[in-house]
């Protein structure tokens, strides 16, 4: 469908989430989901690291997620065997917080525009990356969305921070 990113069901792309108990009682763990998916680790892990790092409560959302992956990108933490970086490029000389805002020119004048989920999959075809939009994370792995289906209908929704995942 063209209105529609591929989509792989979390089930099949994330390490022990069919088997975990934890993940069976967990509601509102988008960020473990996409840590899990993103970084290529076990559901249990990614569980308990989200928790130990930002300070997720059982069945609560996760706070400061942006700021704190920020942070573990420029201390170029490991999780599994893989490290991340921020997408685009920093608000100001000062800030820890990156703008995926881009230039285009419409009847010939520059206009900045806010990147959506698919034109960031245009521009990212391949790779793994990880994304917030409004109160929510994903990952998308070479273009397939991993994280909630509807995720995967939603292009036009604005990504607010990415990161890309790397050995």
């Amino acid at each position: 469908m063209k209105n529609q990113l591929p989509y792989c069901k979390t089930s099949e792309a994330i390490k022990g989430y069919t088997e975990s108990v934890i993940a069976k009682n967990e509601t509102n763990d988008c960020v473990v989901r996409a840590i899990a998916s993103g970084f290529d680790i076990d559901y249990n892990r990614a569980h308990q690291f989200v928790k130990e790092t930002f300070g997720r409560k059982d069945g609560r959302g996760t706070f400061g997620f942006v700021r704190g992956m920020n942070k573990i990108a420029e201390e170029r933490t490991r999780i599994g065997r893989k490290t991340c970086k921020p997408m685009g490029k920093p608000l100001n000389e000062r800030s820890s917080f990156y703008t995926l805002n881009y230039d285009v020119k419409v009847k010939g004048e520059k206009v900045t525009r806010q990147m959506t989920v698919g034109t960031f999959t245009k521009k990212n075809p391949k790779g793994t990356f990880i994304l917030t939009v409004s109160r929510h994370a994903f990952t998308i792995k070479d273009g397939v969305v991993i994280g909630n289906f509807e995720d995967s209908k939603k292009k036009r929704m604005r990504v607010h921070a990415a990161w890309k995942i790397g050995s």
